[in-house]
């Protein structure tokens, strides 16, 4: 592996194929072969690297093994809790070019799904769970920490896929203002 399982969170993540598996990954259990499926792009080999880069530093977990063909099959799910913030020790350490770099990565991302979303012919009837909207609040570090807070009581429940329901993903991103 090229990562030890030490490797800072901003070092796993600004890679963009590891940046890939964990954005295809959240909140669903997926396989290997699935990942495949949904990154093309992806030599096989680079794929299974990157994976277990991933499995090695805790972020994903393998939840199930299957026999396919003489090959094992591993089902994968990620631990949200571990991609969901940088926190303030490594986002002090890394440097404001990774913290551009991350950020991009992220808002590249969210326009690819939403393109996909308008183009896959089933954007009017999902309407009711799509949303977007930027709005200013007054806080001091501790109000905002409190919000961050409320906001992840609020969605633990709902991190884990459930029957019936659909998987839709949320973005949030906090940024002082001038």
């Amino acid at each position: 592996m090229d990562e030890p399982s030490s490797t800072p969170v901003s070092n796993l993540l600004l890679h963009p194929i590891r940046w890939r598996i964990v954005q295809r990954l959240l909140g669903r259990e997926l396989t290997t072969t699935d990942l495949k499926r949904d990154l093309p792009d992806v030599p096989s080999t680079s794929l299974y690297r990157h994976v277990a880069v991933l499995i090695d530093a805790g972020f994903l977990t393998v939840v199930r093994e299957r026999k396919v063909r003489g090959t094992t099959e591993r089902t994968l799910s990620l631990d949200q809790t571990k991609v969901g913030r940088i926190d303030e020790r490594e986002a002090r350490a890394m440097t404001p070019e990774q913290h551009r770099q991350a950020f991009l990565m992220m808002l590249t991302r969210l326009a690819a799904d939403f393109d996909r979303l308008v183009d896959s012919g089933d954007f009017y009837p999902r309407l009711a769970q799509l949303g977007y909207s930027q709005l200013a609040v007054y806080v001091d570090p501790a109000g905002l920490e409190a919000i961050r807070q409320s906001i992840n009581a609020v969605l633990e429940p709902h991190l884990q896929e459930t029957p019936g329901k659909d998987r839709v993903v949320l973005s949030f991103v906090a940024m002082p203002d001038d």
